[in-house]
């Protein structure tokens, strides 16, 4: 049988995102530690190890990846989202005694999806949102509508308007996934909000080509797991 130091870059980078879309955390930090003894300088698998990290509550380990990945790639933009998130782990919300944990903003390959939502409701401002804040939706039929509670008062804050995200929203809570949708940023009366469910039915991210990168920080590009949509009936 072939050792993982004998398998390709390519294979184990595929192993490894597999293994953080079933959540085998302790299998993907083995196998994302194996490519680094390998490939020391390769920020995909840093930056993939740090979210591992984060996941089983080991925030020194993933904050030391995170600032690896910064003193090669000074933009990237995960490593330094993920470090202001460890700079406040739990955030007050409004002097309420609940608290936010910066593990309800991370986006997670395959069980995480950001989307935009134009603002219609005239009652809320900025300044009534904390990010990480869990919001309450309803799913309709062409739509997600999206509301914040305020002052023991529902309001209807605006819709997602998009067939991809109904579909996938109705797949998950179908198979009794628990489904989370939390407040990220306000920017001209739209609001971003972070999709979460307990199981994988979102397509992973393709990767980020940016113009800056030095030379030797990416051996090979990170693969592209394919997941097939599935039908609501």
């Amino acid at each position: 049988m072939l050792s993982l130091m004998s398998l390709s870059l390519a294979v184990l980078t595929k192993k490894a995102i597999e293994a953080s879309l079933k959540q085998k955390w302790d299998e993907a930090i083995k196998l994302n530690s194996e490519i680094l003894k390998v490939y020391p300088n390769n920020i995909d698998a840093k930056i993939r190890l740090g979210r591992c990290y984060l996941q089983t509550k080991d925030f020194s380990k993933a904050k030391k990846l995170f600032k690896e990945v910064l003193k090669v790639d000074p933009i990237n933009s995960i490593a330094l989202k993920n470090l202001e998130l460890l700079k406040n782990q739990k955030i007050e919300l409004n002097g309420d005694s609940k608290l936010i944990s910066a593990k309800s903003l991370l986006k997670e390959p395959g069980t995480t999806y950001e989307a935009s939502v134009a603002v219609t409701a005239k009652e809320v401002k900025e300044e009534d949102f904390i990010p990480g804040e869990e919001l309450t939706f309803k799913v309709k039929k062409n739509n997600i509508e999206i509301y914040k509670n305020k002052k023991s008062k529902k309001i209807l804050l605006g819709t997602i308007k998009s067939d991809y995200m109904v579909q996938k929203v109705k797949c998950a809570l179908d198979k009794k996934a628990d489904v989370k949708i939390t407040f990220i940023r306000w920017k001209e009366k739209e609001i971003t909000v972070l999709i979460k469910s307990s199981i994988p039915v979102f397509k992973p991210d393709k990767v980020e080509i940016r113009p800056y990168l030095r030379r030797g920080t990416i051996e090979e590009p990170e693969l592209e797991i394919e997941t097939e949509d599935e039908e609501i009936e």
